[in-house]
């Protein structure tokens, strides 16, 4: 990304092992659809680095989906069921990050989000027996679910900062924007919504912020120097996210700024406010 993220899907190489080369200590794994060789080695303790030489890979991001690559030093597993990496079900809340280079970020998976969870379920009272004299019930405290939040009513986005746009939606391979800010100016809400990544996992973004929206959309805020609101928190439209910073892939203070619909990149600055 930096200043110029791109939204190339990862090319179907040739020239990519297969597999890697028989390794006595290793582990075979079968890359799946979103997954990186950052994913991967997290998920089995290991180092990207060792898996890039224990197959001869080139790059770490030389992969395709459908390989089998060697996780070395996890002979451990070759006698147990393969780790597996549990999908999001409809009633859980989760956001899809897959740690990548900002050339995968653009993928149909990456700002895709689940389902609101589900209601509590109501206890089940128990069964009396019809010669037993029935227990009192117990008072029932109902839970209240956190309020969701609703749209500001504006039918635009508020600029999550102000300053001078240096890279475009088209220069940016159609992910986002770039805006030139001094370092540890206040970033802000583009709108009412729900915080659900907060982090710096996705490779090549640093300091990220996604916050999911009522009217569908999903934003992103990169780059930033510190984040000042936590996962699962509801934020209000102008409300202050973190300060503008140079961390990931960029070499000067500015904010990458992206707008999803669902998973679908669009320009934001169609969207935001004059």
């Amino acid at each position: 990304m930096g200043t110029s993220p791109s939204s190339a899907a990862l090319p179907v190489n040739s020239s990519v092992p297969v597999q890697g080369a028989a390794n006595a200590n290793g582990y075979t794994h079968t890359i799946a659809s979103g997954e990186s060789l950052y994913t991967i080695a997290r998920k089995y303790d290991v180092t990207t680095q060792a898996i890039v030489h224990a197959n001869g890979l080139s790059s770490p991001d030389k992969i395709i989906v459908g390989q089998k690559i060697v996780i070395p030093g996890r002979s451990d597993l070759m006698t147990s069921a393969p780790i597996q990496v549990a999908s999001a079900s409809p009633q859980t809340t989760t956001t899809t990050l897959p740690a990548a280079r900002p050339s995968n970020l653009s993928g149909s998976n990456v700002l895709q989000t689940a389902a609101t969870p589900a209601p509590s379920a109501t206890p089940t009272p128990a069964t009396t027996p019809a010669q037993a004299t029935p227990a009192p019930a117990p008072t029932q405290v109902a839970s209240v679910p956190p309020a969701e939040p609703v749209a500001s009513g504006s039918d635009t986005f508020r600029w999550p900062v102000s300053g001078r746009v240096i890279t475009d939606f088209a220069a940016s391979r159609g992910t986002g924007i770039n805006i030139d800010v001094p370092e540890g100016s206040t970033v802000k809400a583009a709108e009412n919504g729900t915080v659900i990544y907060v982090g710096s996992g996705v490779e090549g973004y640093g300091n990220l912020v996604l916050i999911r929206h009522p009217n569908g959309y999903v934003s992103a805020y990169a780059h930033l120097k510190s984040m000042s609101v936590a996962k699962g928190a509801v934020v209000n439209r102008g409300d202050a996210i973190g300060a503008v910073g140079a961390t990931g892939s960029v070499s000067r203070p500015q904010l990458h700024f992206e707008l999803r619909k669902g998973a679908t990149p669009v320009d934001p600055v169609p969207l935001l406010a004059s």
